[in-house]
């Protein structure tokens, strides 16, 4: 009997390790085989706008080199951060994704108490595409060419100059925001929901002023309907190269220029995230690509996982300080 009962312990105790050394290995098999079902990815803001075009472009970029489907959803609100935070409860398996950008991710934390995730811990920083500078536009009817007419006039009429935006929390606002401080002009801030209502109001004389990704603005501009002011970034588009930037136009030091890039559920597997950062970098490199990003006011910025961890490491300091800033007012 005793033999019997030494060879059932021994036998139990060799299930148990086989059983452990299985459960070791299927993770990294299943690691192998991903992607073995379709991948969701979501973009955080409406069909139609800059971030919906380049999810698309991502998106249909990773279904043919991944060899599976990806599915781009649309979860929007409350300044992207309801897609952040439908991202953040995922889990963490290489299936989900978000198209990450500065409002749900650098700003958000700061401007809502109450969020639903951390920006820092709840997700893996995958890969960075771009970085865009905003256009800061009026209506012809104004009569304002330059900032400092937009200025002058706040000053002389502190109710004078509303500022339209994508809603409370978009770069649109924060950037709003920081051009009053950097200027000390007197803005007031009208929030729509997503940027077409706010540019349609601009244009028909509602709103006196916005700053926003020139993709939206271009044709307006073009048009003359729109008169574009000065650009946010470090050095002028292309695409507008008459116009000058705020350090060009008299606000030293001005520089706001909000970034895009693909995230992942934190704990998302190595192996996963550096597939994809290798992909979206291959991506990048295609000069059709290149050129269709300038076409959106983006320039690609191709960086490693580690990099692009350091990167919003200093962008959520900016935009955190700029936010905060905000909230004082």
């Amino acid at each position: 009997m005793k033999t019997i009962k030494t060879t059932r312990r021994t036998a139990i105790r060799g299930a148990a390790l086989l059983l452990t050394g299985l459960a070791a290995v299927l993770p990294a098999h299943a690691q192998e085989r991903w992607p073995d079902r379709p991948i969701k990815l979501v973009v955080p803001y409406t069909a139609g706008g800059v971030v919906d075009v380049l999810g698309r472009m991502v998106g249909k970029h990773l279904q043919d080199t991944l060899k599976t489907s990806v599915v781009v959803e649309n979860v929007t609100g409350a300044g992207g951060t309801i897609g952040a935070a439908a991202v953040a409860k995922a889990p963490a398996d290489g299936y989900t994704f978000l198209l990450g950008a500065t409002g749900p991710i650098s700003v958000a934390r700061v401007l809502f108490p109450s969020l639903a995730y951390d920006p820092e811990r709840s997700f893996q920083p995958i890969a960075l595409m771009g970085v865009a500078p905003f256009v800061v536009v009026t209506n012809k009817a104004t009569g304002w060419k330059t900032i400092r007419d937009v200025v002058e006039a706040s000053r002389r009429d502190p109710a004078a100059v509303t500022y339209g935006s994508a809603g409370n929390g978009t770069p649109q606002h924060i950037i709003g925001e920081m051009f009053r401080e950097a200027t000390g002009a007197s803005l007031t801030h009208v929030p729509y929901r997503g940027s077409m209502p706010a540019i349609q109001d601009l244009m028909g004389g509602q709103i006196k002023l916005m700053f926003d990704n020139p993709v939206n603005l271009l044709s307006h501009i073009k048009a003359g309907t729109l008169v574009a002011l000065g650009q946010t970034g470090a050095s002028r588009m292309a695409a507008l190269s008459d116009v000058p930037t705020m350090v060009e136009a008299g606000v030293p030091g001005f520089n706001a220029t909000p970034w895009y890039g693909l995230m992942a559920p934190r704990g998302v597997p190595p192996a996963v995230a550096q597939k994809v950062n290798q992909e979206i970098n291959a991506f990048l490199q295609q000069p059709a690509v290149v050129d269709k990003l300038a076409d959106l006011g983006m320039t690609t910025r191709r960086m490693s996982v580690p990099e692009m961890e350091a990167f919003l490491q200093v962008e959520g300091k900016k935009w955190s300080a700029a936010a905060s800033s905000t909230n004082k007012n």
